[in-house]
C-alpha cells in the first residue's frame, strides 16, 4: 500500500530536510506539499547559523514526472533573521541546495534531465521530446540551459589536431582543436587566424605533436606558440594537392585521354543528318544548345589569352572575364580551347545499353511497350518501365512506325582530367580491370603521363605505408622530370619539408579532426540557424 511516508521517500532524495504532509492526485498531475524540518538555517552572506524565524512562505516548483503525470512540489519554507550584526543581509530565506536552487522554478534533478536533453537534441527537437515525456520546457529555455552550463576545462593534449570549420560558408570561419589521443574536441576558436591559436598554445604548454593541413596560418601558429612540437602535415591534404597537380597536368593531354578511351571522330563528331541516321528533334535541340555554349567558352578562352599576352595578371583576368582564378589557370594551361562536351542522350544513364535493341525491335514492328520492357528486363535492365515508355513514345512521335531504325552506337564519354587523376593515385590492385586497361593504354600512348603515373604511385605508397624512406630521391625525380606541375608540387613540399616528412612517417594525421568537424556541421545544421558561436561551442564541448 502506498502511504504518504513511502511516497515521500520515493519522491525525494535522502537527507533532503523535508517532510511530506499532503499529496493531491489529479487525472493529469500530482501535487505534493512539503515542509522543512531543519531547526536552523545559515545566512548565505556570512554563513552564520540562525534559529530566529521571521516568517513563512510557499514555493511552487516542478519536479520529474511520474509516467505521464506532471509533478508539482509546494514547499513551505521559512525566512530567518541574521544574528550577525555586521552582516549586510538582515533577513534571509533558508536554502535547499539538494532540492532546488535559489529563485528556481524547477528541481535540480529536473533541470539536470532537461540539460542532458538540450545538449543531445538542441532547442526545437528537445522541446518536442520533453513534451512527450511529461515535462514542460520551451526551445528558448533549453538553449538557456545550454548557455548556463559550466564546461569543464579539458587537459592540454599531447597530440593536437587543428583544422578550420565554417560557421557561415564564404563569410565566417573558425578553428577547431582536437585531442587526437582522447578523440574529443578541446576548444573552438572564433577565427581561423594564427593569433588566437598562438595565445591558446602559449596558455596551454605541453603539446608535443601538432597535426595540421598545409595552411600557412596554422604552420605559423605552431612555430610561434609551440616551437618544440613536431608539426605533421595531414596525409589526405598531401594526396589532395597531388591530385590537383595531376589534374592540371592531364588538362594538357585531353586528346590522349579521348584516344585511350577508344573514341574516334566517327563517334564524337556531329551526328548524322535526319535523312541518314537516327537523330531525333530533342537531340537536335540539345546539340544546338551545346554548340552555343561552346562558342561562349571559346570566346572566353581567346579573351583570356589576349589579356595574358597584354601582361595582365591572373587576378586581373579573372575580374575582367568574370571567372574564378582556378578557371583562368585551367584555361591558360590549355594549348587550345576546351573541347565541346556532347549532350547526353535521353535515358543515357540507365537505358543506353538497351537503346539499340529497342530501336531494332521497334523498327521490326513490335510496338507493344510492356513486351519490350519485359524483353530488356531479361537482358539485365533493372529500372522503371516509365523510362522505357518515354523513350518509345519519342520514337513513335518522331519516326514512322514502319521505318526500320538502324542501331545507334553507344557513345562512350571521355573521362575528365579529375577522374583520371583519381584513377592514377588509386591502388592498382583495387581498380577494376576495365580502368586498369584504360590507364595502360593511356600510358602507352603518352610517355609524360606514364612518368606522372610512376611518380604518383611512388608518393602515394609512401603516404599509405608511412615509411617516409626515399623522400629525397622522390623530390629529385619530381623536380627533374620535366613535368611543370610536378616540379611545382615538389617545390611546395620543400617549403614545408619537416612537416611533410613527419606526415609520411608518423602515425598521426587529421582524420579524427575531420570527423569532429563533421560532427560540428551536424550540430550546426540541426539547430536551424540559431547556432551562434557561443551556443555551438557550449553544445559541442558539453556533449563531447
Amino acid at each position: 500500500m502506498l502511504t504518504t511516508r513511502t511516497l515521500g521517500t520515493s519522491l525525494l532524495p535522502a537527507d533532503h530536510g523535508l517532510r511530506l504532509v499532503d499529496v493531491a492526485i489529479a487525472p493529469d498531475r500530482i501535487g505534493a506539499t512539503l515542509v522543512t524540518t531543519s531547526p536552523r538555517a545559515a545566512c548565505p552572506v556570512c554563513d552564520t547559523w540562525s534559529t530566529r524565524v521571521h516568517s513563512h512562505y510557499q514555493r511552487s516548483i516542478a519536479d520529474l514526472p511520474w509516467g505521464r503525470l506532471s509533478v508539482r512540489l509546494h514547499l513551505q519554507v521559512r525566512k530567518f533573521f541574521c544574528l550577525q550584526p555586521a552582516c549586510t543581509r538582515r533577513i534571509f530565506t533558508e536554502r535547499l541546495p539538494l532540492i532546488v536552487a535559489p529563485y528556481a522554478r524547477r528541481t535540480a534533478r529536473l533541470e539536470s534531465v532537461l540539460r542532458i536533453l538540450a545538449f543531445a537534441l538542441g532547442g526545437e527537437p528537445g522541446a518536442r521530446i520533453v513534451g512527450r515525456l511529461g515535462m514542460t520546457a520551451s526551445p528558448a529555455t533549453l538553449l538557456r540551459l545550454i548557455r548556463r552550463a559550466e564546461v569543464a576545462e579539458r587537459p592540454t593534449p599531447r597530440v593536437l589536431g587543428v583544422d578550420d570549420w565554417t560557421l557561415r560558408k564564404g563569410h565566417r570561419y573558425g578553428t577547431i582543436l582536437v585531442d587526437l589521443e582522447r578523440r574529443r574536441v578541446v576548444e573552438l576558436l572564433p577565427v581561423p587566424n594564427a593569433e588566437p591559436l598562438v595565445e591558446w598554445l602559449r596558455a596551454h604548454p605541453g603539446v608535443e605533436v601538432f597535426s595540421r593541413d598545409r595552411a600557412p596560418a596554422y604552420a605559423e601558429a605552431a612555430t610561434k606558440g609551440a616551437p618544440r612540437a613536431v608539426q605533421v602535415a595531414d596525409r589526405w591534404h598531401l594526396l589532395q594537392n597531388l591530385v590537383e597537380a595531376l589534374e592540371r597536368c592531364l588538362l594538357r593531354f585531353r586528346p590522349a585521354l579521348k584516344a585511350a578511351a577508344g573514341i574516334g571522330d566517327s563517334l564524337v563528331g556531329p551526328l548524322p543528318r535526319s535523312g541518314e541516321a537516327t537523330q531525333v528533334p530533342w537531340q537536335q535541340r540539345a546539340e544546338a544548345v551545346s554548340q552555343q555554349k561552346h562558342a561562349v567558352t571559346v570566346e572566353r578562352y581567346e579573351r583570356m589569352r589576349e589579356l595574358q599576352a597584354a601582361g595582365f595578371t591572373v587576378l586581373d583576368i579573372a575580374q575582367i572575364v568574370g571567372a574564378s582564378r582556378r578557371t583562368v589557370y585551367r584555361y591558360l594551361a590549355l594549348e587550345a580551347p576546351p573541347e565541346r562536351q556532347r549532350p547526353r542522350r535521353s535515358g543515357h544513364r540507365v537505358l543506353a545499353p538497351y537503346e539499340s535493341y529497342l530501336q531494332q525491335r521497334w523498327g521490326a514492328g513490335c510496338h507493344n511497350r510492356s513486351r519490350l520492357f519485359r524483353e530488356i528486363r531479361l537482358l539485365g535492365y533493372q529500372h522503371s518501365a516509365r523510362t522505357v515508355s518515354l523513350f518509345l513514345k519519342r520514337l513513335n512521335e518522331h519516326r514512322p512506325a514502319s521505318a526500320a531504325a538502324p542501331p545507334r552506337p553507344t557513345v562512350t564519354r571521355v573521362p575528365s582530367a579529375r577522374h583520371v587523376a583519381c584513377l592514377l593515385i588509386w591502388r592498382k590492385d583495387q581498380l577494376p580491370e576495365e580502368e586498369r586497361d584504360y590507364l595502360r593504354r593511356l600510358c602507352d600512348r603518352e610517355p609524360t603521363i606514364a612518368l606522372a603515373y610512376e611518380l604518383t604511385q611512388a608518393f602515394a605508397d609512401r603516404a599509405r605505408e608511412r615509411t617516409g624512406q626515399g623522400f629525397d630521391a622522390w623530390l629529385m625525380r619530381a623536380t627533374t622530370s620535366g613535368i611543370t606541375e610536378f616540379d611545382r608540387f615538389a617545390r611546395s613540399l620543400m617549403d614545408d619539408r619537416a612537416a611533410v616528412e613527419a606526415g609520411l612517417s608518423m602515425e598521426w594525421s587529421n582524420g579524427q579532426t575531420e570527423g569532429q568537424v563533421n560532427k560540428l556541421k551536424l550540430l550546426k545544421r540541426s539547430m536551424y540557424g540559431r547556432a551562434t558561436f557561443d551556443l555551438l561551442r557550449q553544445r559541442l564541448l558539453g556533449a563531447a
